[in-house]
Protein backbone atom coordinates (compact mmCIF):
# COMPACT_ATOMS: atom_id res chain seq x y z
CA UNK A 1 0.00 0.00 0.00
CA UNK A 2 1.72 3.17 -1.00
CA UNK A 3 1.12 6.93 0.45
CA UNK A 4 -0.56 9.33 -1.98
CA UNK A 5 2.16 11.88 -1.32
CA UNK A 6 4.90 9.08 -2.20
CA UNK A 7 2.65 7.76 -5.10
CA UNK A 8 2.08 11.55 -6.98
CA UNK A 9 6.17 12.72 -6.86
CA UNK A 10 9.53 11.44 -6.49
CA UNK A 11 11.81 12.41 -4.30
CA UNK A 12 15.43 12.71 -5.15
CA UNK A 13 17.89 9.98 -4.14
CA UNK A 14 21.00 10.50 -2.44
CA UNK A 15 24.34 8.12 -2.08
CA UNK A 16 25.38 5.80 0.73
CA UNK A 17 27.89 7.19 3.12
CA UNK A 18 31.04 4.77 2.13
CA UNK A 19 34.15 6.43 4.10
CA UNK A 20 34.61 9.11 6.73
CA UNK A 21 33.83 12.89 6.90
CA UNK A 22 33.73 15.36 9.06
CA UNK A 23 31.15 18.01 9.52
CA UNK A 24 30.02 21.09 11.96
CA UNK A 25 26.27 19.46 12.97
CA UNK A 26 25.29 16.01 11.76
CA UNK A 27 21.66 14.96 12.17
CA UNK A 28 20.26 11.81 12.25
CA UNK A 29 16.72 11.33 10.18
CA UNK A 30 15.97 12.54 7.32
CA UNK A 31 12.12 13.17 7.86
CA UNK A 32 10.23 16.68 8.01
CA UNK A 33 11.89 17.52 11.29
CA UNK A 34 15.41 16.76 10.37
CA UNK A 35 15.57 17.46 6.97
CA UNK A 36 14.18 21.57 8.01
CA UNK A 37 16.56 21.45 10.47
CA UNK A 38 19.46 20.89 8.46
CA UNK A 39 17.51 23.31 5.77
CA UNK A 40 17.96 25.77 8.49
CA UNK A 41 21.23 25.22 9.34
CA UNK A 42 22.23 25.36 5.92
CA UNK A 43 20.80 28.41 5.34
CA UNK A 44 22.51 29.99 8.48
CA UNK A 45 25.80 28.67 6.87
CA UNK A 46 26.95 25.95 9.13
CA UNK A 47 28.05 22.90 7.75
CA UNK A 48 25.86 20.38 7.98
CA UNK A 49 25.47 16.18 7.00
CA UNK A 50 21.80 14.09 7.44
CA UNK A 51 22.13 10.53 8.23
CA UNK A 52 19.13 8.62 6.75
CA UNK A 53 18.62 4.79 7.27
CA UNK A 54 16.20 4.14 5.29
CA UNK A 55 15.31 7.25 2.27
CA UNK A 56 14.18 10.45 3.08
CA UNK A 57 10.40 10.61 4.11
CA UNK A 58 10.17 7.12 4.31
CA UNK A 59 8.53 7.03 7.57
CA UNK A 60 5.52 9.22 9.33
CA UNK A 61 6.79 12.50 7.08
CA UNK A 62 5.50 10.44 4.04
CA UNK A 63 2.33 9.13 5.50
CA UNK A 64 1.07 12.44 7.48
CA UNK A 65 -2.47 13.37 6.56
CA UNK A 66 0.04 17.05 6.46
CA UNK A 67 -1.99 19.86 8.13
CA UNK A 68 -0.01 23.00 9.41
CA UNK A 69 -1.78 23.73 12.70
CA UNK A 70 -1.73 25.33 16.16
CA UNK A 71 -4.59 22.95 17.02
CA UNK A 72 -3.65 19.74 18.40
CA UNK A 73 -6.84 18.73 20.12
CA UNK A 74 -8.44 20.51 22.64
CA UNK A 75 -4.53 20.75 24.14
CA UNK A 76 -4.37 24.65 25.49
CA UNK A 77 -7.29 24.11 27.54
CA UNK A 78 -5.07 20.71 29.39
CA UNK A 79 -1.71 22.84 28.88
CA UNK A 80 -3.38 25.93 31.38
CA UNK A 81 -4.71 23.61 34.09
CA UNK A 82 -1.16 22.06 33.89
CA UNK A 83 1.26 24.85 33.83
CA UNK A 84 -0.97 27.89 34.02
CA UNK A 85 -2.05 30.24 31.27
CA UNK A 86 1.48 31.24 30.42
CA UNK A 87 2.61 27.86 29.00
CA UNK A 88 -0.67 27.71 26.91
CA UNK A 89 0.49 31.19 25.27
CA UNK A 90 3.94 29.92 24.63
CA UNK A 91 3.06 27.09 22.99
CA UNK A 92 0.56 29.42 20.90
CA UNK A 93 3.33 31.77 20.25
CA UNK A 94 5.56 29.08 19.30
CA UNK A 95 2.97 27.12 16.76
CA UNK A 96 1.75 30.44 15.24
CA UNK A 97 5.48 31.24 14.77
CA UNK A 98 6.23 27.71 12.86
CA UNK A 99 2.93 28.16 10.68
CA UNK A 100 3.97 31.81 9.81
CA UNK A 101 7.84 29.71 8.91
CA UNK A 102 5.64 27.49 6.59
CA UNK A 103 3.89 29.96 4.92
CA UNK A 104 7.04 31.62 3.42
CA UNK A 105 9.17 28.48 2.50
CA UNK A 106 5.85 27.24 0.81
CA UNK A 107 6.01 30.25 -1.00
CA UNK A 108 9.27 29.61 -2.03
CA UNK A 109 9.01 26.15 -3.13
CA UNK A 110 5.56 25.33 -4.61
CA UNK A 111 4.16 22.46 -3.14
CA UNK A 112 0.24 22.72 -3.22
CA UNK A 113 -0.41 24.94 0.24
CA UNK A 114 -3.66 26.11 0.94
CA UNK A 115 -5.18 27.89 3.93
CA UNK A 116 -8.33 26.98 5.42
CA UNK A 117 -10.00 26.56 8.55
CA UNK A 118 -9.15 24.17 11.32
CA UNK A 119 -12.00 22.85 14.00
CA UNK A 120 -11.28 20.48 16.71
CA UNK A 121 -14.88 18.55 16.66
CA UNK A 122 -16.34 17.00 19.69
CA UNK A 123 -19.36 14.39 19.32
CA UNK A 124 -20.63 14.93 23.23
CA UNK A 125 -18.53 17.03 25.38
CA UNK A 126 -19.58 20.95 25.49
CA UNK A 127 -18.01 21.55 28.30
CA UNK A 128 -14.52 20.64 27.46
CA UNK A 129 -15.10 22.82 24.06
CA UNK A 130 -16.46 25.66 26.41
CA UNK A 131 -13.44 25.30 28.81
CA UNK A 132 -10.98 25.31 25.32
CA UNK A 133 -12.71 28.54 24.39
CA UNK A 134 -12.48 30.00 27.59
CA UNK A 135 -9.01 29.78 27.71
CA UNK A 136 -8.31 30.91 23.63
CA UNK A 137 -10.15 33.87 24.71
CA UNK A 138 -7.82 34.92 27.36
CA UNK A 139 -4.91 34.62 25.03
CA UNK A 140 -6.82 36.90 22.45
CA UNK A 141 -6.20 34.18 19.69
CA UNK A 142 -9.72 34.47 17.48
CA UNK A 143 -11.22 31.27 17.94
CA UNK A 144 -14.56 30.53 17.79
CA UNK A 145 -17.26 27.74 18.45
CA UNK A 146 -18.78 26.39 15.50
CA UNK A 147 -21.71 24.54 15.33
CA UNK A 148 -23.58 22.92 12.32
CA UNK A 149 -20.22 21.34 11.13
CA UNK A 150 -21.34 19.02 8.01
CA UNK A 151 -19.52 15.74 9.14
CA UNK A 152 -21.28 12.56 7.68
CA UNK A 153 -22.42 12.18 11.67
CA UNK A 154 -23.45 14.14 14.27
CA UNK A 155 -21.48 16.95 16.13
CA UNK A 156 -22.13 19.32 19.21
CA UNK A 157 -19.69 21.65 17.85
CA UNK A 158 -16.29 22.68 17.43
CA UNK A 159 -13.36 25.05 18.00
CA UNK A 160 -12.53 26.77 14.78
CA UNK A 161 -9.46 28.81 14.05
CA UNK A 162 -8.94 30.67 11.03
CA UNK A 163 -6.11 30.72 8.12
CA UNK A 164 -4.48 27.40 8.95
CA UNK A 165 -2.63 25.33 6.09
CA UNK A 166 -2.58 22.07 4.36
CA UNK A 167 0.06 21.09 1.83
CA UNK A 168 1.98 17.93 -0.18
CA UNK A 169 5.07 17.55 2.76
CA UNK A 170 6.82 15.74 -0.23
CA UNK A 171 6.39 18.32 -2.63
CA UNK A 172 7.80 20.57 -0.10
CA UNK A 173 10.72 18.57 0.89
CA UNK A 174 11.78 18.61 -2.59
CA UNK A 175 12.25 22.29 -2.95
CA UNK A 176 14.62 22.26 0.02
CA UNK A 177 16.82 19.22 -0.22
CA UNK A 178 18.68 20.31 -3.28
CA UNK A 179 21.51 21.58 -1.74
CA UNK A 180 21.41 19.57 1.09
CA UNK A 181 24.07 16.57 1.91
CA UNK A 182 21.90 13.54 2.79
CA UNK A 183 23.11 10.15 2.85
CA UNK A 184 20.40 7.66 2.83
CA UNK A 185 20.91 4.10 3.51
CA UNK A 186 23.01 5.15 6.18
CA UNK A 187 21.70 3.60 9.90
CA UNK A 188 23.55 5.16 12.63
CA UNK A 189 24.87 1.73 14.59
CA UNK A 190 26.77 3.42 17.53
CA UNK A 191 27.39 7.10 18.25
CA UNK A 192 29.68 9.14 20.98
CA UNK A 193 29.94 12.94 21.64
CA UNK A 194 32.26 13.63 18.23
CA UNK A 195 31.30 10.36 15.96
CA UNK A 196 28.45 8.27 14.77
CA UNK A 197 29.91 5.05 13.34
CA UNK A 198 27.51 3.70 10.11
CA UNK A 199 28.22 0.48 8.23
CA UNK A 200 30.65 1.41 5.52
CA UNK A 201 31.91 5.01 7.27
CA UNK A 202 31.72 7.55 10.30
CA UNK A 203 30.56 10.82 10.74
CA UNK A 204 32.65 13.37 12.53
CA UNK A 205 30.98 16.37 13.62
CA UNK A 206 31.26 18.97 16.64
CA UNK A 207 27.68 18.30 17.36
CA UNK A 208 24.93 16.04 17.29
CA UNK A 209 20.47 16.56 16.54
CA UNK A 210 19.01 13.01 16.69
CA UNK A 211 15.98 13.88 14.74
CA UNK A 212 14.04 10.31 14.88
CA UNK A 213 10.77 9.41 15.56
CA UNK A 214 11.97 7.22 18.47
CA UNK A 215 15.28 7.11 20.43
CA UNK A 216 17.58 4.67 18.66
CA UNK A 217 19.80 4.23 21.03
CA UNK A 218 19.77 1.88 24.26
CA UNK A 219 21.24 4.09 27.00
CA UNK A 220 20.61 7.33 28.42
CA UNK A 221 17.61 6.82 30.04
CA UNK A 222 16.56 3.32 28.86
CA UNK A 223 13.68 5.79 27.15
CA UNK A 224 13.14 2.58 25.11
CA UNK A 225 11.61 0.82 27.97
CA UNK A 226 9.70 4.23 28.05
CA UNK A 227 8.07 4.90 24.94
CA UNK A 228 5.49 2.69 22.68
CA UNK A 229 4.20 2.98 19.21
CA UNK A 230 1.13 3.93 17.84
CA UNK A 231 -0.30 3.25 14.54
CA UNK A 232 -3.39 5.57 12.90
CA UNK A 233 -4.54 5.51 9.18
CA UNK A 234 -5.04 7.16 6.35
CA UNK A 235 -7.18 6.58 3.57
CA UNK A 236 -7.24 8.71 -0.04
CA UNK A 237 -10.95 8.76 -1.39
CA UNK A 238 -12.08 9.63 -4.54
CA UNK A 239 -15.79 10.90 -5.11
CA UNK A 240 -16.63 11.34 -1.97
CA UNK A 241 -17.62 14.46 -0.26
CA UNK A 242 -14.92 17.19 -0.36
CA UNK A 243 -14.52 19.47 3.36
CA UNK A 244 -14.03 23.24 2.55
CA UNK A 245 -12.19 23.41 5.97
CA UNK A 246 -10.08 20.45 8.20
CA UNK A 247 -11.22 18.62 10.99
CA UNK A 248 -9.95 16.81 13.73
CA UNK A 249 -11.83 14.77 16.35
CA UNK A 250 -11.18 16.10 19.98
CA UNK A 251 -10.70 12.23 20.51
CA UNK A 252 -7.80 10.53 19.91
CA UNK A 253 -9.09 7.63 18.65
CA UNK A 254 -11.69 9.77 16.65
CA UNK A 255 -11.56 11.02 12.91
CA UNK A 256 -9.21 13.21 10.75
CA UNK A 257 -10.78 15.10 7.53
CA UNK A 258 -8.68 17.13 4.44
CA UNK A 259 -9.55 17.24 0.81
CA UNK A 260 -6.11 17.16 -1.45
CA UNK A 261 -7.42 18.70 -5.41
CA UNK A 262 -11.11 15.95 -5.53
CA UNK A 263 -9.54 13.41 -2.89
CA UNK A 264 -10.54 13.29 0.31
CA UNK A 265 -8.23 12.01 2.95
CA UNK A 266 -9.60 10.70 5.86
CA UNK A 267 -7.63 9.79 8.95
CA UNK A 268 -7.89 8.04 12.16
CA UNK A 269 -8.50 4.97 14.07
CA UNK A 270 -5.45 5.10 15.81
CA UNK A 271 -4.37 2.70 18.67
CA UNK A 272 -1.29 1.56 20.37
CA UNK A 273 0.51 -0.96 17.87
CA UNK A 274 0.15 -4.74 18.37
CA UNK A 275 -3.03 -4.16 20.05
CA UNK A 276 -6.83 -4.07 18.91
CA UNK A 277 -7.71 -1.11 17.35
CA UNK A 278 -11.10 0.73 19.46
CA UNK A 279 -12.72 2.38 16.48
CA UNK A 280 -13.42 5.97 16.11
CA UNK A 281 -16.80 6.10 17.63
Amino acid sequence: MESIWHKTIQLPQFPQLKGDVSTDVLVIGGGMAGLLCAYQLKKAGVDCVVAERKRIASGITGNTTAKVTCQHGLIYSKLAKKGGLEAAKLYLQANEEALSEYRRLCAENPCDFEEHSHTVYSRQDLHALEEELAVLSKLNYPAELAGGLPLPFPTIGGIRFPRQAQFHPLKFLSGIVGNLTIYENTPVQSLSKTEAVTEHGRIHANAVVVATHFPFLNKHGSYFLKLYQQRSYVLALENAPIPEEMYLDAQENGLSFRSWGDILLLGGGGHRTGKQGGGCA
